[in-house]
């Protein structure tokens, strides 16, 4: 008897079929790869647009905050105001009763004076008199004075 017989068939089918199917999945991933790289390239369009999307409503977020930062401020204003014009509206109802109470005193004027007044002249009489005399002269001008006194200390 020899040697015995090795099945040298089955290792070579075990190994061509294994052959086959890496060789198999090596052309399924290829095919997987080019099919990506092509999807890729037709949403890159649709992914920048998201991108942009994505900017626009960070920015529009920033917005939002300063308008509720700026309602806040406007409401705080707001109510800083009311309560002046609450405390303004006392005060011109107070000044509405003083009103009231004085209404009949400010309401009377007096009588318009006549239309023609005629006062009483007055002239200056050598006398030193203001109730009658002739003819009036002018006052008399202090004399001019050209001297100093000691008292300024000059």
């Amino acid at each position: 008897m020899g040697e015995p017989r090795r099945p040298v068939h089955l290792a070579v089918i075990v190994g061509l079929s294994a052959g086959a199917y890496a060789a198999s999945l090596a052309g399924v991933t290829a095919l997987q790869a080019a099919s990506d790289h092509q999807l890729d390239a037709a949403n890159g369009p649709a992914a920048d647009a998201v991108k942009t999307l994505q900017a626009e409503h960070a920015r529009l977020d920033d917005r939002l905050a300063a308008a509720a930062s700026t309602y806040d401020a406007a409401t705080a204003a707001y109510a800083d105001i009311s309560g002046q014009l609450t405390a303004m509206e006392k005060r011109l109802g107070k000044l509405a009763v003083e009103v009231h109470k004085v209404q009949g005193s400010a309401a009377w004027t007096p009588p318009p004076p006549p239309a023609a007044v005629r006062l009483p002249t007055v002239t200056r009489s050598s006398g030193g008199s203001s109730s009658g005399g002739s003819a009036s002269k002018p006052a008399p001008k202090p004399p001019p004075t050209n001297g100093s006194t000691s008292a300024s200390g000059h």
